[in-house]
């Protein structure tokens, strides 16, 4: 296939070309002991170098799956360079999975190693360990009925296959053998290195566009996780395409909490150190707000729920200031709104009357938002799910300009972005160079180019399913495309309802317009096969019981407080004000309301904060179906 663009194809050479020309640059900084320590991108190279010695020194070899299981921190990145260098497969695991859920990936992508982060994540491994029987008394059982009578967690625990489990905080020492420290695996390369005659450069020469460079599995909102191959090249590729239409700035700073698990972080961190960038690490999500204020970054990536909660925060702060702050505000934002439509979402800066207005807006209230962000920053990234219209337009009319892209991991996983010479809130913008799209007769939209995996492992039926025999990558997407090629994402095509009468319903439209309400915090529209629509919602905690107190609503508990029909009727009140804009097939008829959230603990989301619907649906049939009698 004939590309427009001469790239890169492996990993090392990104690497390789970033370190010489930023080898005193700090590349990553985290917080340790109350300061923020940096490492340089010479020294990232030398402990890639250990890294990758000391796993081939204990034996590991070319193919070999390597988990990592761990939070974002600098070793992170670094074990991710050592694989993809040495010719390992590396495995990421969401730290918030459970011990089954690692074990079914650690089974199935067939890991011999695994890196934890710290006491948390290595108990999880030393769990399911536990579980298992020796070798020699599993040899002596005649049948796997036998097996599984001794074990039944047995088919989830393939511990045995792990050799060895390193833990980046080497404060913690664990007696046994097949657990070392970081600082342990260091030692072991540091002087393997000195035996042999090649370097990590020498190393990674060898990697070809072709070679396996990891198995990222799927979220997986139905059924057992996927596990997507991706080449060398599927990444290289990715990286320097998105970079041509975007033309990120270079050596700027970048604050980094979306889980490296995440595809699009994970992809992301790969462009930032090419591009000689310094990524901040956040402490925890509970802490970004302080973080912010310590990077000073100039850009972020992130999902929407975080701009949302920003967005959701400045609003009730708005709601409780006087009638003079109010008016204030709604000036401001009328203000900014008029300058990101002409000026803003097209990369150009305001003139005459209007940039005088707009100086005005930003001392009186935009400021704070930007300095809230850390004072210098210059724009977002967000996907992983779909960025509500009216976030992106408020952000924009504050001059924090949010750019919103699609992929799947399956995709490496960027095909589609705006420009920030032309910025469509709604739409993810056209497809990168050297990806086609098309949009299927059922309104699926279909892919190709040289981002699409290889294929989910050993899964020949799922991969024949997404991928035809023409190339096109099928994403379970509905969506539209406009004269101007810009991407609409409407839905998933497996959660289209379709109602008793026959009409067909996104339900994620309904549900991002219901988002705009105070009083929801998250929300799942239901109907499927049905004569009308339900929602299960999970309320503003703070609002309710705010607005019990004003009406004098007594109760004993939260949930107490939801089950009471006048706090029904609050909510109830407040969704018809929106139901106006909605078509009558589409309007909410009957709800639930959830006292607690949705959660990745729970298994309600995925660990990509995907709700799992049929798994939130199982869990209140009785409930639903009580509405529809």
């Amino acid at each position: 296939m004939k590309y427009k663009l001469n790239y890169l194809k492996t990993i090392p050479a990104l690497f390789e070309e970033s370190v010489r020309k930023n080898r005193d640059t700090v590349a990553f900084y985290e917080k340790k002991g109350g300061e923020w320590l940096g490492t340089t991108y010479k020294q990232v190279r030398d402990k890639v170098e250990d890294i990758g010695m000391g796993l081939e020194k204990l034996g590991f070899q070319k193919g070999d799956r390597i988990g990592i299981l761990s939070e974002n921190h600098p070793e992170w990145i670094m074990t991710d360079y050592a694989c993809a260098h040495f010719g390992f497969v590396s495995t990421p695991i969401y730290p918030t999975l459970t011990s089954k859920q690692v074990a079914y990936i650690i089974k199935n992508s067939g890991a011999k190693i695994i890196f934890v982060s710290n006491q948390e994540q290595a108990e999880k491994i030393i769990k399911i360990k536990q579980q298992l029987q020796p070798l020699q008394q599993l040899q002596q059982l005649h049948s796997w009925q036998q097996l599984q009578q001794l074990n039944p967690l047995h088919q989830l625990n393939p511990l045995h296959q792990i050799k060895k489990m390193i833990v980046f905080d080497s404060s913690i020492h664990y007696p046994q053998e097949w657990i070392i420290s970081f600082a342990e695996l260091l030692e072991i390369g540091e002087k393997h290195k000195k035996k042999v005659n090649y370097t990590l450069s020498d190393v990674g020469k060898q990697r070809t566009k072709e070679d396996l460079w990891t198995l990222i599995y799927t979220s997986g909102t139905t059924g057992d996780p996927k596990g997507v191959m991706l080449t060398h090249f599927n990444v290289a590729t990715n990286v320097q395409s998105v970079q041509t239409v975007m033309q990120i700035e270079k050596n700027k700073r970048w604050l980094s909490f979306l889980p490296l698990s995440h595809s699009l972080e994970r992809t992301g961190s790969h462009l930032l150190f090419w591009l000689g960038s310094t990524t901040y690490f956040a402490e925890s999500i509970e802490k970004l707000a302080n973080n912010l204020k310590d990077a000073k970054p100039h850009h972020i990536i992130s999902v929407p729920r975080i701009y949302e909660k920003i967005y959701a925060k400045i609003i009730d702060g708005v709601s409780k200031a006087s009638p003079t702050k109010q008016k204030i505000f709604y000036w401001s934002k009328s203000v900014g709104t008029e300058v990101s439509k002409k000026y803003i979402q097209k990369n150009k800066k305001p003139t005459g009357m209007l940039k005088v207005k707009y100086e005005i807006a930003k001392k009186l209230v935009f400021n704070k938002i930007t300095a809230a962000l850390g004072g210098e920053f210059q724009f977002g990234i967000s996907g992983g799910a779909p960025l509500p219209k009216r976030i992106g337009e408020f952000f924009a009319a504050a001059g924090v300009v949010i750019v919103e892209g699609f992929g799947l991991t399956e995709t490496t996983p960027i095909t589609n972005c705006n420009r920030l010479n032309d910025i469509t809130f709604g739409k993810v913008g056209p497809t990168i160079p050297d990806v086609k799209m098309k949009i299927a007769e059922d309104g699926e939209i279909l892919f190709k180019g040289p981002n699409i995996m290889k294929g989910y492992y050993k899964n020949p039926k799922a991969t024949k399913e997404a991928i035809d025999s023409d190339g096109w990558f099928h994403s379970g997407d509905i969506g539209i495309i406009d004269e101007n090629n810009n991407l609409q994402i409407t839905d998933r095509k497996k959660n289209i309802i379709v109602t008793s009468s026959g009409k067909n319903i996104a339900p994620a439209n309904i549900e991002q317009h219901f988002s705009k309400s105070p009083l929801i915090d998250q929300i799942i529209v239901l109907g499927d096969n049905k004569n009308f629509l339900i929602a299960i919602i999970v309320p503003v905690r703070e609002k309710i019981e705010q607005l019990a107190s004003s009406y004098k609503i007594s109760y004993n508990s939260y949930k107490e407080l939801l089950e009471k029909y006048s706090t029904y009727e609050i909510v109830e009140n407040d969704l018809k004000k929106y139901q106006t804009e909605l078509a009558r097939y589409e309007q909410i008829k009957k709800f639930i309301l959830v006292d607690k959230p949705f959660s990745i603990e729970s298994g309600d989301l995925t660990p990509s904060m995907k709700i799992k619907r049929k798994v939130v649906e199982n869990n209140y049939k009785n409930e639903i179906n009580l509405l529809y009698k």
